[in-house]
């Protein structure tokens, strides 16, 4: 019945447990879920790290070179970042070259180093 209701009114679902003061899975609101961090997780990575909360995981790994910088600015660097979405991080993704969704974040993340 709860899980109907949630997906018929998702915002009275969530109303209904703040007026409690608390969460659907019983914690209350301060209350976080455990968090790990382990750095260093990728060996063939120049930097990495595996965040773990609750039932959720997060890998992220940072591959680094060095390229000359364009002549218009030879004292600027670049940085061009690329987000992978593997299927080991959803069985919506796919193996081949970027989805949608990648290219998409790999750009958000471009306009945000930018400004």
């Amino acid at each position: 019945m709860a899980a109907g209701f949630k997906t018929v009114e998702p915002l009275e679902y969530y109303r209904r447990f703040l007026k409690e003061n608390c969460r659907p899975d019983g914690r209350e609101l301060g209350e976080f879920r455990t968090t790990t961090v382990n750095i260093g997780s990728i060996s063939t990575a120049d930097g990495s790290a595996l965040v773990k909360q609750g039932n959720t995981t997060v890998i992220c790994g940072i591959k680094a070179e060095f390229a000359a910088p364009p002549l218009d600015a030879p004292d600027r660097g670049y940085v061009v970042p690329n987000v992978d979405l593997p299927p080991l991080c959803s069985s919506r993704f796919r193996t081949g070259p970027p989805g949608e969704e990648a290219q998409v974040t790999s750009q958000f993340i471009a306009d945000v180093l930018e400004k």
